[in-house]
């Protein structure tokens, strides 16, 4: 049976940190001139310039685990960040599974040590990776262990979460998310969360139920009024859908508000 490449098992971003600095007995295995923070900007560097193979982070990884030196925060996750994010190369095919495979593994050969506090960006870097290795399921996982911690989740990693849902065909529970229980999670919905919802909708053919959300931010006004992208959004919707007469209303009701549409 070939090795599962992701654990299910969410693991804390101090529980990482803790892993990457505890080997103090095989200390003098690494060279005392070897600087995490350095390597990090260097690894990040290459991760941009599409040069860095999986078998360099391994590597990179291999080094940590070897020495004691804390591992900088910032430089952890603005690597892991960049990886996230870096497009496909001849190098490597798959950073956000690639990053994952990386906390897998770290969560294997940490077993043993006292569960710490996460840190909620690791989450929001782990939850957005979930997406686009299109893992849902594990990040749903990062998302309910982020709430178990009692941290307070921020806007990032609420539209972590929709998307998730959304992605999973799960829009109808990203709705209810959106309008009922956001306070619950200790933030407010914003435009962005909004759009995420709204443009899965339509990408579902329901541009309609698109519509009927789009009108009631625009009763409630406030920060979330709908603007140039949300009306963007569903008028496209209505065109794929073949609906033409309600994208032209939708259209004409745009324009009667002062907004130009972008094509």
């Amino acid at each position: 049976m070939p090795r599962r490449l992701y654990s299910t098992r969410p693991m804390s971003y101090t529980r990482l940190c803790r892993r990457l600095s505890s080997s103090s007995t095989t200390t003098s295995s690494s060279s005392p001139s070897w600087c995490p923070h350095a390597a990090f900007a260097t690894a990040t560097e290459r991760v941009r310039a599409g040069t860095l193979s999986p078998e360099h982070v391994h590597h990179l990884f291999d080094k940590l685990l070897r020495q004691a030196t804390p591992v900088p925060e910032r430089s952890l996750n603005g690597f892991l960040a960049a990886l996230a994010h870096a497009p496909d190369s001849s190098a490597c095919k798959d950073g956000p599974a690639l990053v994952l495979a990386i906390f897998n593994r770290v969560s294997r050969e940490e077993a043993g040590l006292r569960v710490a506090t996460p840190a909620i960006c690791t989450y929001c870097i782990l939850m957005d990776c979930c997406c686009r290795a299109r893992r849902r399921d594990l990040g749903l996982a990062f998302f309910g262990r982020l709430v178990r911690t009692g941290l307070k989740t921020n806007q990032i990693a609420a539209n972590n979460l929709l998307k998730c849902l959304c992605h999973a065909k799960r829009t109808d529970e990203a709705v209810s998310v959106l309008l009922h229980r956001m306070s619950d999670l200790g933030c407010a919905p914003n435009c962005i969360l909004y759009n995420t919802v709204l443009k899965s909708l339509c990408e579902d053919s329901r541009s309609q139920q698109a519509l009927d959300l789009l009108q009631m931010m625009a009763k409630e006004g406030g920060v979330c009024s709908p603007s140039l992208v949300k009306y963007n959004t569903v008028i496209h919707g209505f065109f794929k859908e073949g609906q033409v007469s309600k994208a032209c209303n939708l259209y004409h009701e745009m324009m009667s508000k002062g907004l130009c549409l972008m094509w």
